[in-house]
């Protein structure tokens, strides 16, 4: 924040704090960390933890590392609430994707968001088809279903 921005003006803390997850590195996570758990809108400040979380698991390759990233907003923020629902999640989409076992219990339990992006990128038959089953809505288990049998076919 620059000495000419108004600390009540939470339109510009909102940008300068997503300025900050796009321009950042992991080893700047501690004090955007900080920041953001100093933020006294906490809407604002989950909305801009929620980016970090999806930009680092986007960015960082396996699930373990994933993991070892997460282990400190998780102790931050607790293991209750949104914040640490999207990391398990990204733990779990994470781990699917390098082909470990499925927890069916836990797939059918993960949210539409976590659901539709496995539907999306998935490139596991058997995955999409224990999403066809247990999907929470008809369209999720529709699109899985047709992907599975798309990923089993010849060339598909």
């Amino acid at each position: 924040m620059t000495s000419n921005d108004d600390p009540a003006d939470g339109h510009a803390r909102f940008h300068q704090l997503s300025a900050a997850v796009r321009e950042s590195g992991p080893d700047d996570d501690p004090a955007l960390l900080a920041a953001l758990l100093a933020e006294p809108d906490r809407i604002m400040a989950e909305s801009v933890l929620t980016s970090l979380v999806d930009s680092r698991a986007e960015g960082l390759g396996s699930a373990a590392s994933f993991t070892t990233w997460a282990e400190p907003v998780l102790d931050a923020v607790g293991a209750d609430g949104f914040i640490a629902r999207r990391v398990q999640e990204w733990g779990l989409f994470k781990t699917l994707q390098s082909g470990e076992s499925v927890d069916r219990e836990a797939l059918a339990a993960a949210s539409n968001w976590l659901q539709r992006k496995v539907v999306e990128e998935a490139d596991s038959a058997a995955v999409l088809a224990v999403l066809g089953e247990t999907g929470r809505t008809k369209r999720v288990r529709n699109l899985a279903k047709t992907r599975a049998g798309r990923l089993r076919s010849p060339g598909g």
